[in-house]
């Protein structure tokens, strides 16, 4: 692979669809695989792509289940069925404290706690974390490789900003924006914390985001409902996130 991307795992907001998974993606350079949030279901389409020893590290946002609820069947998978040895894992203390209600998993896992403004290296991806506006302590993410630019929110409400990622951290505008949508016009409510398609359009403009896919749609909302509501704001390419479908920064 040359360049940097990012393969849907799964994307439904909140609880999975029927036939979906959770939210999950495979954020891939030419020389470096993340997985980056794990919700259920993400674990056996991210098999597709990469056998989990080739994962050079997780990245966890928060720990909601629909984002980290994998973290003990990876465990499992690993240390008993596929002989891996360690697991580089970056993310929330919470994430951490959830995962290991099942036993301590720092026998396998190599946790290294992610927090508001922390950066990191893996391979050739340099990772910065930002914390949005949820209830849960949530990171979102920024991947920087072969001057490219990814920016992953997570989950957040409007108190919270790209330009977090961007020019506040003396980072220029993004190339591609995966953020959550999960709301529209007739569901959202400020004191939700989760965004609207709209909002999410609005704040990629206002950074100078190139690409955008809106992601984190609920079940039973229609995912063309938020890709038209973002493609009536957004004023560069719009699409939707599907599981499977492959985007580059």
């Amino acid at each position: 692979m040359n360049g940097l991307s990012v393969t849907v795992l799964g994307c439904s907001g909140s609880y999975a669809a029927p036939g979906e998974s959770c939210s999950g993606y495979l954020v891939r350079s030419a020389t470096t695989a993340l997985w980056v949030d794990c919700g259920p279901g993400t674990f056996a389409n991210l098999q597709h792509y990469v056998e989990l020893k080739e994962v050079d590290a997780l990245i966890v946002s928060h720990h909601h289940p629909d984002h980290c609820a994998e973290l003990p069947v990876v465990y499992n998978a690993a240390k008993y069925y596929m002989g891996i040895q360690s697991m580089r894992v970056l993310a929330t203390q919470g994430v951490r404290e959830v995962t290991d209600v099942h036993g301590d998993s720092s026998d396998l896992f190599g946790w290294e706690t992610i927090s508001d403004t922390s950066c990191a290296n893996v391979g050739d991806i340099d990772v910065l974390f930002s914390r949005t506006d949820h209830p849960v302590e949530t990171m979102a993410m920024r991947f920087d490789s072969g001057g490219k630019s990814i920016v992953y929110t997570s989950d957040t409400g409007r108190g919270w900003a790209l330009s977090a990622l961007s020019r506040d951290a003396g980072r220029p505008e993004p190339d591609l924006v995966v953020g959550e949508g999960t709301l529209l016009a007739a569901t959202d409510d400020p004191a939700i914390p989760h965004l609207s398609a709209a909002w999410l359009a609005a704040d990629a403009n206002d950074v100078g985001a190139r690409r955008l896919v809106v992601t984190h749609v609920p079940p039973g909302s229609k995912p063309e409902d938020h890709l038209a509501e973002a493609g009536d704001v957004f004023s560069g390419e719009v699409a939707v996130a599907r599981t499977g479908a492959t985007f580059w920064a």
